[in-house]
């Protein structure tokens, strides 16, 4: 299997959230088939450039933290 590189795993994150769904840390690392820490990079990242948006989730053991595009 190749490594690929961080800007098209960031496309194929941007494309997942494109939809204006909210999604979990947990769905997009699996839709975009990459491990959920590069996921949570991947999405801070994109929240510090203002092009998705956090909001927090069901709380259980751990806080769900959901992110969707801004519109």
């Amino acid at each position: 299997m190749s490594r690929k590189d961080i800007l098209s795993i960031t496309e194929d994150v941007l494309d997942i959230v494109s939809n204006r769904k909210e999604y979990s840390i947990n769905s997009i690392s699996n839709k975009a088939k990459i491990q959920w820490k590069t996921a949570l990079k991947i999405l801070e990242f994109l929240e510090r450039i203002k092009l998705i948006k956090e909001r927090k989730g069901k709380i259980t053991h751990r806080a769900e933290r959901l992110f969707q595009l801004v519109k």
